[in-house]
């Protein structure tokens, strides 16, 4: 059966869903980016921890004070060391530094101490945005 006959037959759902990365290729493709990518909270270089549910990327040290929000506000994984799934990946290719970093500016947020910025309404409104695309 090629392509185009499977698209025909199934909906454009179950094709997604049937070719999603493997585990390990999500692992692999978040640890490259990471690697290349800066802390969004201090700009510490190689953020080994992701905040999930703002897809942004965090160092070791940012990553424990997200902990200390709670998972609504801040839902904190280590790339190398947890399990992720294709909706955890999601919300990190949705997400991301700049993309946070620019919708938290339009509020005037960068300056806020970091547990304002995270429990706000601004951060709110963003992480229901990106659990929605």
């Amino acid at each position: 059966m090629c392509i185009r006959d499977r698209v025909s037959t199934q909906s454009t759902w179950e094709y997604k869903i049937q070719m999603h990365p493997t585990p390990e290729q999500m692992k692999a493709s978040l640890v490259q980016v990471a690697s290349q990518s800066l802390c969004c909270d201090c700009n510490g270089v190689n953020p080994m921890n992701a905040s999930i549910n703002n897809g942004i990327f965090l160092c070791d040290v940012c990553a424990e004070v997200h902990k200390t929000f709670g998972d609504q506000f801040s839902f904190v994984r280590s790339i190398p060391n947890n399990d992720w799934n294709y909706i955890c990946y999601l919300y990190m290719e949705l997400g991301n530094n700049e993309n946070f970093r620019g919708f938290m500016e339009k509020y005037s947020l960068l300056a806020e101490p970091v547990a304002i910025r995270y429990t706000s309404r601004a951060a709110e409104y963003y992480r229901m945005r990106v659990s929605s695309l």
